[in-house]
C-alpha cells in the first residue's frame, strides 16, 4: 500500500485533470470510481493485515474504551514496536494504527472530524428527500412556492404533496456523489500520510503532475504567443492548461507550487544534515537547483495564467510558507535562488505580454470587482429566503436571476465566493459545519506539527501542505475553483496530508544494518 497507493492517488488526479478539470461527464465518473477503488484497497489491507486473534484483542479494547471513556489511554497501553519494514510508525499490538477505532475487531485510523463530515453528508443528502408541503411550509416556504409555481407551469399533472426542498435534486444528488468521492480521497490520504515513506513518495508524484501541468500550460501560452499577434499586443494570451478557465487552472497550480516547496526544501535540509563531507553537501545543492528549476515551470505557468487572484493568493501562500520555514541564512539562500530562477526563465521566455496585460488590470479589475460585489449583494437577499436549508447544491444558476438588481444578457452561474454560495445553497447550517471543519483542520495541523518536533524535513514538507490549504481557503473568498471536481480532489488529499502526517518513529526490531551504520556515521535530522 505504501509504494502502490501514493502513485495510484497521483494518477487518479492527474486523469481527472485531463478531463477538461474535470467538468467532462467521464472524468466525473473516473473520480467517483477510482475513489471508491482507492478506498475499498485500504480496507481490505487492513483486514488482510489483521489476524483473528487481533480482532479478539480490538473488539475487547473496543468495549473497553466504551465503558471507560478513556479511549487514547486504552491504545496507549498496549504500544510496542511494529515488525514494519519501513520502522515508521509505532502500533498497538491487536490493530493497525497507535489512534485507531474498530469495527469488527479491525482498526482504522481516527480522523477526529467524523462527526462533522458525517453530519454535513447527512445534510446534503436530507435537500433530496421528499418532505410533506406542510413540513416543506415550515422549513423552506420559498422552495415550495417556486416547486408549486413549477408544477402548476407543467403540462404533467401530478398529485404529489411531497418535495425535496433542493430547486435542482439531480445536480444536487450528482455533488453528492462528488462530494462522497472527496471524501474517499481524503480519508485514503489521511491513512497514507500516517506513514512518513509514502508521505514524501505521493508528494514527489504531485511535483511531478505540478511540473507536468506546467509545461502543458507554457507551450500553450508560446504556441497561441507564436499564432497571435494581435491577442499578444491586447495581452490576452493565457495559458489555461487543461483547463478552460485560466482561474482555475491558477489555483490547481498554485496548490502544486507550495507543496513542491515544501518537498524540495525537505529535500534540501535533509541533503545538507545527512552529507558526510563537503562534497556530498554540494552534491546535494545541486540536486536542488535541479529539482528547483522544476519548482520554476510550476510557478511560470501560474504567473502566465495571467490569474490576478491566482498570483496574489500563491504569493501569500509563500509567505506563509517561509514564516513557518525561515530558519536563517539557508532559506535566506534558498529564496534568493529561487527568485533569481524564476526572474531569469520569465525573461527569456518574454514578459511583454504579461506586462501589457497587468497595465490594462486597473480598469478591467475595477469593472469585475464591481460586477462581483453587485452578485455578492444580491446573494445575501437570496440567503435570507433560503438561510435554513438552502436552494440546494448546483441550484445558484438557478435561483440567482430571480434576486439579481440589474439587467442585461450577463449571466453568473457561481458567485464567486465559494462561502457565499454555500450559505445560498446548504443555508446557514450548511455553512457553520463548513466552518466546524475548517477550525478543526486548523486545530489538527497545530497539533501535528507539534507531534513532528524537531524533524525538520517534515515539518518543511507539512508547512507546504498547510500554505496550499490556506492560500486556497483565501483564494475562495473570490473565485470558486473548488467546484472544479480536479481542484477539489487535489485539495482533498493536501488537507488529508495536512491533517495525518505522523512523525518518523524508528523501530530498533525493523532496523537493518545498513540504516544503523548510516545513522551512526550521520547526524541526525534536527
Amino acid at each position: 500500500m505504501k509504494t502502490i497507493l501514493p502513485v495510484a492517488i497521483v494518477i487518479t488526479i492527474a486523469v481527472v485533470t485531463w478531463g477538461g478539470g474535470g467538468y467532462a461527464p467521464w472524468a466525473m465518473l473516473a473520480l467517483e470510481l477510482s475513489a471508491a477503488a482507492l478506498t475499498a484497497w485500504v480496507v481490505i489491507t487492513i483486514v488482510f493485515a489483521t489476524s483473528r486473534s487481533d480482532r479478539v484483542r480490538n473488539a475487547a479494547m473496543s468495549r473497553s474504551r466504551s465503558r471507560s471513556f478513556l479511549r487514547r489511554s486504552a491504545a496507549v497501553e498496549i504500544l510496542e514496536p511494529s515488525s514494519d519494514v519501513d520502522g515508521e510508525t509505532l502500533k498497538p499490538v491487536g490493530g493497525r494504527y497507535h489512534d485507531a477505532f474498530y469495527i469488527l475487531g479491525y482498526g482504522f485510523r481516527r480522523v477526529g472530524s467524523g462527526i462533522v463530515l458525517l453530519m454535513l453528508t447527512a445534510w446534503i443528502a436530507l435537500s433530496l428527500t421528499p418532505l410533506p408541503s406542510s413540513w416543506l411550509s415550515i422549513l423552506s416556504p420559498r422552495a415550495l412556492q417556486l416547486k408549486t409555481e413549477a408544477l402548476s407551469l407543467s403540462s404533467v399533472s401530478s398529485e404529489s404533496t411531497a418535495f425535496a426542498w433542493s430547486l435542482v435534486p439531480f445536480l444536487s444528488y450528482q455533488d453528492l456523489l462528488l462530494w462522497l468521492a472527496y471524501l474517499m480521497l481524503f480519508w485514503v490520504s489521511y491513512h497514507v500520510a500516517d506513514s512518513p515513506r509514502a508521505a514524501r513518495r505521493l508528494s514527489a508524484g504531485l511535483v511531478g503532475l505540478g511540473i507536468a501541468s506546467g509545461i502543458h500550460g507554457l507551450f500553450q501560452w508560446l504556441a497561441r504567443l507564436a499564432g497571435n499577434s494581435e491577442a499578444t499586443a491586447a495581452g490576452s494570451i493565457i495559458a489555461t492548461g487543461a483547463f478552460g478557465n485560466r482561474n482555475h487552472y491558477a489555483m490547481f497550480q498554485e496548490m502544486l507550487l507550495l507543496v513542491s516547496l515544501g518537498w524540495v526544501l525537505m529535500r534540501y535540509r535533509e541533503g545538507i544534515h545527512l552529507a558526510r563531507d563537503k562534497t556530498s553537501a554540494q552534491e546535494a545543492k545541486a540536486r536542488t537547483v535541479l529539482l528547483g528549476l522544476g519548482v520554476g515551470v510550476v510557478a511560470l505557468s501560474l504567473l502566465f495564467s495571467l490569474s490576478r487572484s491566482g498570483v496574489i493568493f500563491a504569493i501569500i501562500g509563500c509567505a506563509f510558507f517561509f514564516y513557518m520555514t525561515w530558519s536563517g541564512g539557508e532559506s535566506r539562500r534558498l529564496l534568493a535562488a529561487g527568485a533569481i530562477v524564476l526572474l531569469v526563465s520569465a525573461l527569456w521566455i518574454g514578459v511583454q505580454p504579461l506586462l501589457t496585460r497587468f497595465e490594462a488590470m486597473n480598469i478591467e479589475l475595477t469593472s469585475e470587482q464591481q460586477g462581483r460585489a453587485i452578485v455578492w449583494r444580491d446573494s445575501l437577499d437570496t440567503i435570507s429566503d433560503f438561510w435554513l436549508t438552502g436552494s440546494g447544491m448546483s441550484s445558484f444558476q438557478y435561483v440567482f436571476p430571480a434576486y439579481r438588481s440589474f439587467g442585461g444578457r450577463r449571466f453568473f452561474s457561481w458567485a464567486h465566493n465559494d462561502y457565499l454560495q454555500i450559505a445560498v445553497e446548504l443555508g446557514l447550517p450548511g455553512l457553520f459545519l463548513c466552518g466546524l471543519l475548517l477550525f478543526w483542520l486548523t486545530g489538527r495541523a497545530i497539533q501535528v506539527r507539534r507531534k513532528l518536533g524537531g524533524q525538520t524535513g517534515l515539518r518543511d514538507l507539512h508547512a507546504g501542505y498547510c500554505a496550499a490549504t490556506l492560500a486556497v481557503a483565501l483564494h475562495s473568498f473570490t473565485d470558486f475553483g473548488l467546484h472544479l471536481p480536479a481542484n477539489a480532489a487535489l485539495f482533498a488529499v493536501v488537507v488529508g496530508v495536512v491533517a495525518g502526517l505522523s512523525p518518523l518513529r524508528p523501530s530498533t526490531k525493523s532496523w537493518t544494518k545498513k540504516s544503523r551504520k548510516k545513522l551512526r556515521r550521520s547526524p541526525p535530522i534536527h
